[in-house]
Order: C-alpha cells, then sequence, then structure tokens
C-alpha cells in the first residue's frame, strides 16, 4: 500500500471514529409549522487539512433530498428551490439541512451521510438520523362588528378557504379559491399571502380552513364576532338593577300593618 492509500484509509477511519460513535447519531426529533422554514440540524468533525471539500447527502427512505460539494450541488424532484446546506457552514461542520415553505409530504425521517475518498473509492459515513413533524395553523380571534378580519394563508400552497357558521355544524360553503378571478363586493381580497375580509357582521362567527391541493387543512381559525354593549342600554340596566334592589330592601305590607296594629294596642 502506498503513501496516498495509507492517508487515505487512516482519514476515513478518523471519521468513522468522529462521526459514528458520535451521539449525534441518535435520532433528533424537530417540528415546523406548514408553509414555514424547517432546520434538520447536522454537525459533522471536518477539520481535516486536505484539499479535498466536504461532500454531504441528504435523503429520506425513498427520496434523495439534496447533496452538496463545494459549489457543486443537486436537489430532488420534490425539493427543487426549497433545500440547502450552505457551503461556508458546511465548511465550518455545521451540515444542517434547510428546508424552506414546508410541506405535510416533508415530514419523515431524514439521513446524512458524509462521503469521502478518492473518486475511484468513494465511502458514505452514516452522520444522523432526524425525524421531521409537519404540523398545521391554529388559532381563535375576537372581533368586532365592521372590523376586517385578515386571514394568514401562510403558504402559495393555499388553493382554498372554506367556512361553516357556528349555527351550523355540518356544511361549508367556499369563500375563497386560488386563481378564480372573482371581483364580486364581498369576495375577499387577497394581500401578501393573506386574504382580507371587510366589514364582518355576526354571521361571519364560525370556523375558516384554509386548505391545500390535497383538501389538507394548513391552518384552522375560529372567529367570534361580539355585539358591543351600548352606554344607553348600560344606564337602563343598571337603574333597572336599582330599582330592584329598592324594592327588596322594602318590607312586606302586612309586616309593617302588624307592626302598627301591635303598636296602637300596646300605648292604648
Amino acid at each position: 500500500m502506498d503513501r496516498s492509500n495509507r492517508v487515505s484509509a487512516f482519514l476515513m477511519l478518523w471519521l468513522l471514529i468522529c462521526v459514528g460513535a458520535s451521539p449525534l447519531t441518535m435520532v433528533v426529533h424537530t417540528s415546523s409549522k406548514v408553509g414555514l422554514p424547517a432546520v434538520l440540524p447536522c454537525t459533522v468533525a471536518y477539520q481535516l487539512e486536505t484539499a479535498h471539500t466536504p461532500h454531504i447527502q441528504w435523503q429520506t427512505i425513498r427520496d434523495s433530498v439534496f447533496e452538496r460539494m463545494g459549489e457543486e450541488l443537486f436537489q430532488g424532484e420534490a425539493y427543487i428551490d426549497r433545500a440547502d446546506v450552505p457551503e461556508e457552514m458546511l465548511m465550518r461542520g455545521n451540515c444542517s439541512l434547510f428546508l424552506r415553505d414546508v410541506r405535510f409530504s416533508d415530514a419523515g425521517t431524514y439521513e446524512s451521510y458524509l462521503v469521502v475518498g478518492e473518486s475511484s473509492i468513494k465511502k458514505r459515513v452514516f452522520i444522523q438520523s432526524v425525524q421531521l413533524a409537519v404540523i398545521d395553523h391554529k388559532t381563535i380571534k375576537s372581533m368586532k362588528p365592521g372590523e376586517e378580519l385578515i386571514l394568514d394563508l401562510y403558504t402559495h400552497q393555499a388553493e382554498q378557504v372554506i367556512f361553516q357558521n357556528n349555527d351550523d355544524d355540518t356544511s361549508w360553503s367556499v369563500l375563497w379559491e386560488r386563481g378564480a378571478g372573482i371581483s364580486k363586493k364581498d369576495y375577499p381580497k387577497e394581500r401578501d399571502d393573506k386574504l382580507i375580509f371587510r366589514s364582518v357582521t355576526a354571521s361571519s362567527a364560525g370556523t375558516y380552513k384554509v386548505l391545500d391541493s390535497q383538501g389538507l387543512a394548513l391552518s384552522t381559525m375560529k372567529v367570534a364576532v361580539t355585539e358591543p354593549v351600548l352606554v344607553k342600554e348600560t344606564n337602563t340596566l343598571q337603574r333597572h338593577s336599582a330599582l330592584g334592589k329598592a324594592t327588596m330592601s322594602m318590607p312586606p305590607l302586612s309586616l309593617i300593618t302588624l307592626f302598627l296594629s301591635f303598636h296602637v294596642m300596646f300605648f292604648k
């Protein structure tokens, strides 16, 4: 075995010890809400004095996700323009995978590998597994009549918004569809991945769901619309309450009559 092969074998063994024996080989759990970014953590001890640039691979059980070797990179079909391991971070040993606009289909187990060795003799060194959970958004809003309801779509994955009134727990109505091009007066306005519903009323109270192309709920918002109590009505209620207290504090007529009769008989 010549000197270059011995050096390569030594470096490969060193990487196996530093990476394979690391506690990071345990499954790491992380989560993200759909439509937001996610970071799948990864660290590798790549501090060798070598001309070779780090070569990192990320994959799921079924698909290749991302691969980088210096400036060269590959993104899986389902992750185009959404996955990256920044080169400058990788050179410092941070091999974390950054995902943008997370989808429900991204949920699952990811594995990271470091590719080592010469071009003719390459070996993949397992680093760790990361379990990604993707969850939907849930919010509750309390509003007054006449206010604007702002519904966040969160992502371009949003295709439809449906609504269920509080008085009807069976049927859903479609309030918005992407690309529908409807210009009705009461149709919500779309701005910056948000829908604007103008001047809500009591009938606006209920449940709003943002759905993706598969019919899965990206978000659920429960809205309550509270009618304000007028000052005049408040004063009337207070007067009625005061009169009620005064009436309750007066003694019954029969007691007054009995008291007067007793008083006359005693002093007669």
